[in-house]
Parts: structure tokens; sequence; C-alpha cells
């Protein structure tokens, strides 16, 4: 099944939110792969930001305001405004504001469907919310370098305008890409100055030329780790995690449905002929029954997904900690996800003894295996063949478990390894890929688990991910 008719499945499931999701994640992909974000020009940057906000919200007002380094006053740094025109624009400080700020610097969302009443912003109603008619307010912290830097205000007019979780994420996300902007333009004046000090190096006496390489070096290494951290940023997490983790258990379901309407329809048919015989009904219970035990579990995985949207896709604190007993609990996952496989006839094994334990977010550790399954299935198997095979083997460390996932499939070439765990970075984007998988694997390996993850590949011989991942405190 492709992600086109996946989204079908998905729009039809909820009737607004699932298409949401759909057309905000496709904003967000148009403004990420932009080259105005990283190509320096903050002030394009925040025009592109603020205009997708206005798209994707459906509103007439959004502002980006800057924090002071007093951290005492904000100031707006853009502003647009379909409606009207700020006559002047004003200062906001916290001596006049505190229960704003207090909010503000706990570097939390501000969810305000009513403004003019809502704790955080009723400071407001006297003067600004009345003279632009404003009245829900939607303010995500920005940040740059783990410091919060200042705030984007999303505002509506409609008085009975609610945010929903998907435009809060998705605001979120515009803010995580601000502060990519933010690291542009700061790259933008090195890279500046660089030049500057090149042009005087033909000038330079002979002993400035020593410290002039030195400076150099200095920075190409700053310039190095500004990329790697950009490369690894929360985006991909934010926008695809819920749509990655949904088309699973709904393809799973469609699979289960389809298999219980073909067995229906051949026990129609013996029913007309008269020839069903009491094995074959039987038989048809049975593997309905298992469908069905199948259709529901999906079922409710993929509604557990949804209404979880927030805690799943921005606070992944919502994945509890236990003691897995891993063995089961890869059989059990991997049983789940053998629809997915069935198509191009990959087979699955598992080599791990019974008495490995790790205490893991289960969850986090679920969505690894289901993403590593579902990639080597789309990229690594062309077409089916009973020879497909992917292997997971674990091996207990002292202080956890080293994974090895193995497939025997095209392999891949050193510059796609090389850029294999990027965000939106796809081999098959005229096929739907997002390119988001791989780097949802790497941030959740990283940094919710706390561990490593690499890979080898040979193009014609296979691929092998090996991560590790240690036992969490509790």
């Amino acid at each position: 099944m492709d992600i086109k008719s996946q989204w079908v499945i998905v729009s039809k499931y909820s009737e607004d939110g699932l298409n949401m999701n759909e057309a905000l994640e496709n904003i967000l992909l148009d403004v990420s792969k932009s080259p105005d974000i990283d190509g320096g020009d903050l002030e394009k940057a925040s025009e592109l930001i603020l205009m997708s906000a206005l798209k994707g919200l459906d509103i007439s007002r959004v502002s980006i305001w800057l924090l002071q380094p007093d951290k005492q006053s904000m100031t707006a740094a853009r502003l647009i405004d379909e409606k009207q025109q700020d006559k002047e624009l004003p200062v906001l400080r916290k001596s006049e504001l505190p229960s704003y700020f207090r909010v503000l610097m706990t570097e939390r969302t501000i969810i305000a469907n009513d403004a003019r009443n809502h704790p955080a912003t009723v400071e407001l109603s006297n003067g600004y919310l009345e003279e632009t008619g404003v009245y829900g307010m939607l303010d995500v912290p920005l940040r740059h370098k783990g410091q919060m830097i200042g705030v984007m205000c999303c505002e509506s007019r409609k008085p009975s305008r609610r945010w929903t979780s998907d435009e809060v994420a998705f605001v979120g996300v515009l803010a995580d890409i601000y502060g990519r902007a933010v690291s542009a333009s700061e790259r933008e004046r090195f890279e500046a100055l660089l030049i500057r000090q090149n042009e005087q190096l033909e000038s330079m006496v002979a002993e400035r030329t020593e410290s002039l390489t030195k400076a150099l070096d200095n920075f190409k290494q700053a310039q190095e780790r500004l990329i790697e951290t950009e490369k690894m940023a929360a985006l991909g997490k934010l926008v695809a995690g819920v749509a990655h983790e949904v088309n699973t258990p709904l393809g799973v379901s469609v699979t289960a449905v389809t298999h219980c309407e073909h067995r229906l329809k051949k026990l129609d048919q013996g029913f007309s002929n008269g020839s069903i015989s009491r094995k074959q009904l039987q038989t048809f219970i049975s593997d309905t029954y298992e469908a069905y035990q199948l259709l529901t579990s999906n079922l409710e995985r993929a509604a557990t997904l949804i209404q979880n949207f927030k805690k799943t896709a921005v606070d992944q604190s919502s994945f509890e900690l236990v003691n897995c007993q891993l063995n089961d609990y890869l059989h059990a996952l991997i049983l789940s996800l053998k629809p997915v496989v069935k198509k191009k006839h990959v087979s699955i094994t598992i080599d791990c003894d019974d008495d490995i334990i790790l205490s893991t977010y289960q969850g986090a550790l679920a969505q690894i295996v289901t993403n590593l399954v579902s990639n080597t299935n789309d990229h690594a198997f062309v077409e089916p063949d009973e020879k497909h095979q992917i292997e997971i083997q674990t091996e207990q460390k002292d202080e956890g478990v080293h994974f090895h996932f193995r497939d025997n499939g095209k392999g891949m070439d050193s510059e796609t390894i090389k850029n294999i765990f990027e965000p939106f970075f796809t081999t098959s984007r005229q096929t739907g890929g997002s390119g988001l998988g791989l780097s949802i694997v790497y941030n959740l390996v990283t940094r919710k688990l706390n561990g490593e993850i690499s890979v080898q590949s040979t193009p014609g011989k296979g691929t092998e991910f090996s991560f590790f991942l240690p036992d969490l405190p509790k």
C-alpha cells in the first residue's frame, strides 16, 4: 500500500484531525526544504515561517518577539497582520506583564483559546487585545543553542477558535525551524568574517600566518559541530512520528480485513453450491477469529496513537520505563509486523536468549524496530522473493544489550550511508518516501535511550544496523 492510499484510510478514521496532520506536514516539509531557511538571511527565513503559520493555522496575525539581553522585555522583530497595520509596535515589559513572562520563562507553550481570560495572557487585555481584535493566542518559545531567545505569537480574531494539538505541534516545529534559521544566520556571519580574514592574508606579514591558520581551523570545527547539530534536529521526530506510526497498524488492519473478505467470499461460494465442509467452516472460523483479533489490537493501537498525539509526538516522556523481557517482546512485535512484509515474502528471524532483560522505554524500542522493518521492506527489497531475509540478533552486555539488524537486500552506496540518518533524506521521493523513518530511529536510540547506532552496507550484499541500548536507571 502506498502512502497516498494510507492517508486516505487515515482521513476516513478522523474527519478533521488527520487530514490536518497531512496538510500541516506538507507545509512543514516545504518550509524545511526551502533554501531561505539555511541561506543565512534571517529576514527571509522569518517571512517564510510567519507566512506558513498564517496559511497552516488560517489566521491573519502572527509575529516574532525577541527577548532583550536583560530578559526584562521583548520587542517585535517581525510582524504580519493581514487585517490592519499597527500604529506603533509595543514593547512587552516584564514589569507590566509578570504572569505572561513567568509562564514564558518556564519555556512552555501558552495555549490561550480565550486570551482575554487566560491566566497567562489576561494582562494583555487592557489595550493590546482590544486594539488588535485578538481573542485567541498560541505562543511558542523560540530557542537557540538551548536558550530561549523569544516567542512566536500566533493570534486568532475568531472568538470561538480553539487551538488543536496538531496546531500546537505544528507551531512548535516552526519555532524549531526558526532556531535553525538563526544558526544559519550566525554561520553566515562567521563565513563573512572568514572571507574578510582570507582577503587580508596576502597583506599580512609572515608572523601572522600561524595565528590566522589556527583561527581558520577553529572556525571549521565550530562549523562542523553546528551542521551536525542541525542534522539531528527534532524536526523529523515532531513532523512524521504520528504519520509513520499510525500507518503501520492501519496497514495491518487493512490487510486483516482484506483477508477476511477473501475467506468470506470462498465460504459464500461453497455455501451457494453446497460444497462446504465442516473442516472448511472450522478453518474459516479460526482464520477469521485470528484476523479479527489482529484487527482489534491494531485499531486500538492506532486509536491510542491518535488520542495521545501530543504526548507521543512532542513529549517523549509518555514512554514507560520497564524491565523488558526481550525475546517474548520482540517475537510479539514481529508477529504484528508480518503483514507489512508479507507482500514481498520477507522472512524475519530473531536470535535472542530467553533470559535477556533490558531496562528501557518499551514504546521507543517498538518504534525503532518497526521503523527498521518498514524501511528495510520498502528500500532493501525491490521485488517479492522467497530469499528475502531479516535477522535480529541480540547480545547481552554488562551494562545493556547490543542489537544487530541485518538484511540480505540490495545494500547502499557510501553516499547514501553518509546521509542515511538525515531528516528528509530519501532515495524514493518519487514513490512517496518522506525520509524521516531512520531519522526517528537515530533520535530515539541516541537521545531517548542514551545509546549508539551505526550502519554498514555494501551494494548487492545487504545492510546491517548495529545499535547498543544501555540499561536505563529507574
